[in-house]
């Protein structure tokens, strides 16, 4: 049984919303509709399939997640093709044409104490900039590009991974199972939360917690809905999509209405979220990262899409299967060999006496115009869709189901509750119409 002994973490109270409060879910009564909404829960095994972490990091895997000081690279990330690689060139000992010999492998130093390394083999070359990012201008002291640019201003085959304290990497990365025993005055479980995240980007290039929102599933009570002061220092916020900027969050830490990083945020959530309280939302998967956490009660609207897509999917292909063993089973009748004969002399006649009507049959290369069908048959580039915009988005899915309109607020970015209300305003029409079905 895993409990769990909080630190004095003070949490703050939700920080209130500037628009209409989310009114309780009219649910019919009787034991259907919460049966129904909980058969959308998943297995572990279907959970994994679609991301979510499902046990706790081994010491290994949390080693693997050093970084190399200069380009933030990880360790994982820098051998994971190693061991291909060196099979490779051992059974190929001379490159393809026109290489005559294989460039030496980057190399990997990683500290083991007094200032010692040990050196490893890895796959990538260190690309990074010396220089600081200037969020004033926008883009790097050293080169003046931009995070668009995507340009490196050096290049070497030699990455020196950062001397971490003893718990450093533990506490950075390091996922947390929701505890079946919170020890906590203020306690409220509820049965199901919806949930949605808001991540920057931290100098090291991770994604970082920065505002979270849960509503109470069924009442439309809001638990939390607050910033939350990054874990580590932040390159930029995602302004576009997150909707949070350096001084809304600077202003809520003056206030003391944010809370302390991602171990203050998940003390916030387990007062009302116990092992067998339902989390609501839309990719659910990467809020549990974000919040480094551990949940198995998961209701996921993105996959419930999935699911009805692949249903949709296997149902057309097994009417086609059907409608093509049918065929095959049709008798086609025989025809004589005279018959044939004949068809093809009368085939080659007519094709004969078009030619002569038009002076003769032009050659493919001589046509000067290409015919229309030839041209609607060609494939068309396909339009590159908006973040955000893709048929198993959340923005996509309310406005099939519910008629509604979100994230429309352009550079402003997205809004985590709006986000979370939209979710639980899906998962709810996806109930009712399961319902109405039986």
């Amino acid at each position: 049984m895993a409990y769990y002994h909080p630190p004095p973490i003070v949490t703050p109270p939700p920080v209130p919303y500037q628009g209409p409060p989310p009114l309780p879910l009219e649910c019919p009564p009787g034991n259907d509709y919460p049966t129904e909404l909980f058969s959308f829960l998943e297995p572990a095994a279907t959970l994994k399939k679609h991301g979510y972490v499902m046990d706790p990091l081994t010491d290994e895997e949390i080693k693997q997640k050093a970084k190399c000081r200069h380009c933030n690279q990880t360790i994982m990330n820098l051998t994971k093709h190693l061991q291909k690689t060196l099979q490779y060139r051992l059974h190929n000992p001379t490159p393809p044409p026109p290489a005559t010999a294989y460039d030496p492998l980057p190399t990997l130093l990683m500290p083991v104490g007094s200032g010692c390394y040990e050196a490893k083999q890895c796959t990538a070359p260190c690309n990074y900039h010396p220089g600081g990012f200037d969020k004033g201008a926008r883009c790097f002291n050293c080169c003046g590009y931009t995070l668009a640019e995507a340009k490196w201003c050096v290049t070497n085959n030699m990455h020196e991974i950062r001397d971490y304290g003893q718990r450093e990497l533990e506490d950075c990365y390091q996922f947390h199972m929701t505890p079946s025993v919170f020890n906590i005055n203020n306690l409220s479980l509820r049965a199901a939360v919806a949930i949605d995240c808001e991540m920057g980007t931290a100098v090291t290039g991770d994604s970082e917690l920065i505002r979270l929102t849960a509503i109470d599933y069924l009442t439309g009570e809001v638990l939390i809905n607050n910033l939350v002061q990054p874990d580590q220092p932040m390159l930029h916020l995602n302004t576009r999509f997150s909707g949070v900027t350096f001084p809304q969050l600077n202003e809520a830490k003056k206030k003391k209405t944010c809370l302390m990083g991602k171990a203050g945020a998940r003390h916030a959530l387990w007062r009302f979220v116990g092992p067998y309280t339902a989390l609501v939302g839309h990719g659910v998967n990467n809020d549990l990262r974000a919040l480094r956490w551990i949940h198995p009660t998961v209701i996921d609207s993105f996959i419930i899409e999935w699911n009805i897509i692949q249903e949709k999917k296997a149902a057309e292909e097994a009417v086609a299967v059907a409608a093509a063993a049918a065929a095959a089973t049709i008798p086609v009748p025989a025809q004589e060999p005279e018959q044939q004969i004949q068809q093809l002399a009368t085939s080659l006649e007519k094709a004969s006496l078009a030619a002569e009507d038009v002076g003769g049959v032009p050659l493919p290369e001589e046509t000067t115009e290409e015919p229309a069908e030839a041209a609607e048959a060609q494939p068309k580039k396909k339009e590159k869709k908006p973040k955000g915009s893709g048929d198993l988005s959340l923005k996509t899915l309310v406005k099939k189901y519910l008629g509604r309109e979100i994230q429309m607020q352009g550079n402003k970015g997205h809004d985590s509750f709006e986000d979370a209300l939209a979710a639980r305003d899906l998962v709810h029409c996806m109930v009712m119409k399961k319902l109405a079905e039986k």
